[in-house]
């Protein structure tokens, strides 16, 4: 299958949401609503009580953020924190004697960030990332050893015995690529598009009978996949398997791969990881793998270089498109930039490979905009290499966020709001705060906060400096996890009127009215936003009169009567909408 998308915000927002907009607001008799209720004042609870129930549960990594916080204000919390940071080396020796080579990663990077790297006994992050090498290595799982050590190890600095080493068992599981960068080579010629279409499949989904009208028709999802290790192991988009691991699925569901159309042959799969975010799955079949993709050293690939993608589009297997580089870093998913390329792209391509000239895989395609020739996107190489080990270990991909929605303002990366109980509350932030530095580093976007986070693993500490009224505040936060749709767990938490920033783009003060009847003025708008897009303007007021939620298309809706102020401040009525899986959240 083929994922159709617009990019929420940046790219035609209006146009994207004016069916579904019609749609729920003909039948939010069907959705929920809601009117707009009162806020909490904090965003987060830095009480005492809450610190000591931390503390008495062991959860030393989140209650040190609260503890600083405290510390900041003037709170002297000196025993706690001694008492958090006696548990923290606990846990690394814990983690060091079970050989757990990822907890041990997210101690020693807080342990840097609280400033005791002595407590690190010596061990690098690279010994680290060694270990997961050797670990996956122990397993036979050489795609998710190659991927790490692409992605996170320092090649010229490693013992060139090692390097020797490793560059043999790589090149001996079909990983030509980066046996070559070990020992210092040029990437392998290609090998031929012989090799490369058969190292690809047709993943079927069989969904079982669906009826349209009192017809029952088969339910059947089509994409592609690619081999990244000789056991077995391939890579395909998160869409295409998504009734095989969605909690809320209740119907049949089987999952096939098929090599070509002439031997009509199928072999179970199953999905062994999956992220939603960047829309990946690793799959495991039992069948010889003819050719094994060896993922590009190059993390972008040059604008209008030559481009191929393979794959089984409307299920016609070993099917190979060539095009160009487009443009980068389009806001397409959640979270993170896409590649946007030209290459001819249609349903049963999502999740084939995205190839360079030396058949080397730089991205993996996922989507596409309806209606228009050559648009098309695809999952950059070094995000699908980050991800890669944590696929290999199985289940849902936690991935890290602070809890906070953000708009890129002339080069500055300004909070417009905060969930409450988050990461970043916890921290101490604030909707109005302007980002400097996240662990050390500027950042000038929130695509390059997102994907820096990509690396980095839930509960680690992050320090974080902002400004705020023009004086610069340092504070930490343990990073959490992030939730499928991050927004969608704001709702349950937080007053409407505070999400009307992240979700429309305008800051409003309440001036009247009760319960159902509320009147706001706005006081901000976003440049860009739906807000902006849908003519509102400082000083407009309004009164809402529908606040609509549909869970089906994960859209907020809302209605309202507006007085807007180039228009004299006659009344007239206004619908906008939003996705709630918005990429302003990281």
């Amino acid at each position: 299958m083929k994922q159709e998308v617009t990019d929420k915000y940046r790219f035609s927002v209006t146009m994207a949401l004016i069916l579904i907009l019609t749609t729920l607001l003909a039948l939010s008799s069907c959705s929920t609503g809601s009117d707009i209720n009162s806020g909490p004042e904090t965003y987060s609870d830095f009480s005492l009580e809450r610190i000591d129930h931390l503390l008495e549960t062991g959860d030393n990594l989140r209650v040190l953020p609260l503890i600083l916080s405290r510390e900041r204000d003037g709170v002297e919390s000196g025993e706690k924190y001694n008492q958090a940071l006696e548990g923290l080396k606990a846990e690394w020796k814990a983690a060091r004697s079970d050989g757990d080579w990822r907890k041990s990663l997210v101690y020693l990077r807080s342990f840097r960030i609280l400033g005791v790297e002595n407590l690190n006994e010596g061990i690098t992050e690279e010994d680290l990332f060694l270990e997961g090498v050797n670990e996956y290595l122990e397993k036979n799982q050489t795609g998710a050893a190659a991927a790490l050590i692409q992605s996170e190890i320092n090649i010229d600095k490693m013992d060139p015995v090692l390097k020797n080493e490793l560059a043999g068992k790589l090149e001996a599981a079909g990983h030509r690529s980066v046996a070559a960068e070990l020992l210092g080579e040029e990437p392998p010629d290609t090998p031929g598009l012989g090799p490369l279409v058969d190292g690809t499949v047709t993943v079927w989904v069989n969904r079982g009978i669906r009826l349209v009208g009192n017809v029952g028709v088969p339910d059947r999802g089509i994409g592609s996949g690619f081999f990244i290790d000789s056991q077995g192991y391939l890579l395909t988009n998160y869409h295409v398997i998504e009734s095989e691991v969605d909690p809320t699925y209740q119907g049949y569901s089987r999952l096939y791969v098929k090599i070509d159309d002439d031997s009509g042959e199928r072999f179970p799969a199953k999905v062994v990881g999956w992220d939603r975010n960047l829309d990946l799955a690793l799959l495991k079949t039992e069948m010889d793998v003819p050719y094994v993709f060896s993922f590009s050293t190059e993390d972008t690939p040059a604008l209008g270089a030559k481009v191929n993608a393979i794959g089984s589009p409307g299920g016609l297997t070993r099917t190979l498109t060539s095009g160009t580089v487009s443009a980068y870093a389009r806001s397409i998913q959640p979270m993170a930039g896409s590649l946007q390329i030209d290459v001819p792209i249609n349903p049963g391509n999502s999740g084939g490979p995205l190839l360079n000239e030396n058949g080397e895989v730089i991205g993996v395609v996922f989507a596409g905009v309806p209606n228009y020739e050559g648009i098309n996107f695809a999952i950059p190489g070094p995000y699908v290499k980050e991800l890669t080990p944590s696929l290999f270990d199985g289940g849902k991909v936690d991935l890290s966020w602070m809890g906070l929605s953000a708009w890129d303002a002339a080069g500055r990366i300004e909070v417009t709001y905060i969930v409450p109980g988050s990461p970043a509350a916890d921290a101490g932030l604030h909707p109005g705060d302007v980002i400097k530095t996240i662990d050390g580093y500027r950042f000038p976007s929130i695509r390059s906060v997102q994907e820096y986070l990509i690396s980095r693993a839930p509960a680690t500490l992050t320090s974080v400096e902002w400004e705020r009224d023009g004086e610069t505040i340092e504070g930490i936060a343990a990073l959490g996890v992030r939730p499928d749709i991050p927004l969608k767990a704001a709702l349950t938490r937080d007053a409407r009127e505070h999400l009307l920033t992240p979700l429309f783009g305008f800051t409003v003060e309440r001036i009247s009215g009760s319960g159902l009847n509320q009147n706001y003025r706005v006081t901000s708008v976003l440049p860009g936003s739906v807000a902006d897009e849908s003519g509102f303007t400082v000083g407009d007021s309004f009164s809402l009169r529908k606040w609509i939620h549909d869970e089906e298309f994960d859209v907020v809706a809302i209605q309202l009567v507006l007085k807007g102020r180039k228009a004299g401040f006659l009344e007239s009525a206004v619908q906008i909408a939003s996705y709630l899986d918005i990429n302003t959240v990281f």
